[in-house]
């Protein structure tokens, strides 16, 4: 979003391509002045989620105590937090505010027709933050029968009550991974790490993989369903 300059503020705890590095898009596009980045911490972000999902105004931590990320502010300013008293133990506790945001959208394995959905392997802030928006969609690999979804309830991070819309899109987490179905598309991550570096190489990038296809299915098919088939996950490791 970034990158094609559909995005003008991004608030972050981390934005990079795993081992392959930083995001170019971003880098380049605050350089610019055309993105407005306000950072937090890993914690900071999943507090915020948390918060938000509790329907508190913020949340207290020790996060960012300490370090220059108290002090760099930019479009929030005074609002990005707080450092203040506690009041039970006089100590400094930094405060962050809550997230609400419109819309959460959540990546997991399999939903039922009726929104519950099921996620393996690691959830992060998954739970927190499908319940701080004011509307959740899920995208699931795939849809399955609510008779299986009951064989499996301890896989059901997120109930239906929480879910406004399902939208079912197999490799939808492509070229990144999910777990147990399909593995990192390294080669794919690799050329589009090359790609973002400079502006011009970027754009054949984005009018070819995202804007010169109809939908998802078309992106699939620009990528070959040979390579996607080539990395389904092995089991019992998920990847």
């Amino acid at each position: 979003m970034a990158g094609a300059g559909v995005a003008t503020r991004y608030e972050i705890a981390f934005s990079a391509i795993e081992a392959l590095g930083l995001s170019n898009n971003i880098r380049r596009r605050v350089a610019e002045g055309k993105l407005a980045v306000e950072d937090y911490t890993n914690l900071a972000m999943a507090m915020r989620f948390l918060g938000g999902a509790l329907n508190v105004p913020f949340m207290p931590l020790r996060s960012m105590m300490g370090t220059d990320m108290v002090n760099l502010r930019r479009y929030r300013g005074d609002d990005k937090l707080k450092v203040i008293d506690c009041p039970f133990t006089g100590d400094k506790i930094c405060l962050v505010p809550s997230l609400q945001p419109d819309y959460s959208i959540v990546h997991v394995q399999r939903v039922d027709k009726l929104g519950n959905a099921q996620i393996d392997g690691i959830v992060g802030e998954d739970l927190e933050g499908s319940r701080c928006g004011k509307k959740l969609i899920i995208l699931a690999e795939e849809l399955i029968d609510n008779t299986e979804i009951r064989t499996r309830p301890n896989q059901t991070k997120i109930p239906a009550m929480y879910v406004d819309h399902v939208v079912i899109l197999p490799y939808v987490a492509h070229p990144m991974m999910c777990h147990d179905y399909y593995d990192y598309d390294l080669e794919h991550l690799m050329m589009f790490h090359k790609m973002t570096r400079t502006e011009e190489s970027w754009q054949e990038y984005l009018d070819n993989f995202i804007l010169g296809v109809d939908d998802h299915y078309g992106y699939l098919n620009l990528v070959g369903w040979e390579n996607l088939h080539k990395l389904k996950a092995t089991k019992p490791w998920g990847y």
